[in-house]
């Protein structure tokens, strides 16, 4: 369970049915709550409508559509809309992010997420790193939410430099890691799918996001690979 402080009152977001009180009755479909009603959101959390609003659209069959705000968001009431219970920067409008600052472009990390990271680099999976970095005990929560984090430019910049001095004391330099890919990708005994790995992983490092520019850095490295097996080979993945 999870409480958050919206005008001086408390308000909860239960995880798991077992946390839910006996008194407490939910609907199923958020879709149908009014104020007051405790719903089922699609992140698998119960939490309270708090407010309902109807918005004017100027043209359109449907003229009036309803939006229903709870303690960490507010959602249009509409098929297509999935409510979850991620706190928003803004619960209240529909973006649900503050005026000049953007969520998907935040550089600026906060202290749980760098926590996260920290977890992260010590080997946890994003799953269990985000329990122990953030106020929940979802287990289906943690996952959706980690695995949005660790997608994010703050959260790598975060867990290389918490794997800085830790290459020091094992003596691992940078130089020594590029040239163990630059090995393995220039070896002519090496397998196919090897070399590629190493190519791409080389790539990224040196933040080559568009395939043809990593061709024309590793120039005569791709050349003797075929289309498929090209596509057959993918980019390493951050393992869950």
């Amino acid at each position: 369970m999870r409480t958050y402080t919206i005008k001086k009152q408390e308000h909860c977001v239960y995880e798991d049915l077992s946390e839910l009180p006996k008194d407490v009755k939910y609907l199923k479909d958020w879709r149908q709550g009014e104020i007051g009603d405790w719903v089922l959101a699609d992140d698998g959390c119960i939490i309270q409508v708090l407010r309902k609003n109807a918005l004017t659209k100027p043209r359109g069959k449907v003229r009036v559509v309803y939006t229903l705000g709870t303690c960490t968001g507010t959602f249009v009431n509409n098929n297509n809309v999935k409510m979850d219970t991620e706190k928003r920067d803004n619960i209240y409008n529909l973006s649900g992010k503050r005026p000049n600052d953007s969520l998907s472009n935040k550089s600026k990390i906060t202290s749980n997420e760098s926590l996260f990271a920290h977890h992260l680099t010590k080997g946890l999976s994003p799953e269990d790193a985000y329990i122990k970095s953030f106020r929940t005990k979802s287990r289906k929560y943690a996952k959706i939410q980690a695995g949005i984090l660790v997608k994010t430019s703050r959260i790598r910049k975060a867990m290389k430099e918490e794997l800085k001095p830790v290459l020091v004391a094992l003596g691992i330099e940078p130089e020594l890691v590029l040239s163990g890919i630059r090995d393995i990708a220039t070896d002519p005994e090496a397998k196919h799918s090897d070399k590629l790995k190493a190519l791409f992983e080389l790539g990224e490092i040196l933040e080559l996001k568009e395939t043809n520019k990593v061709t024309e850095v590793s120039g005569a490295l791709f050349q003797g690979f075929q289309p498929e097996q090209l596509q057959a080979t993918e980019r390493p993945q951050l393992k869950e």
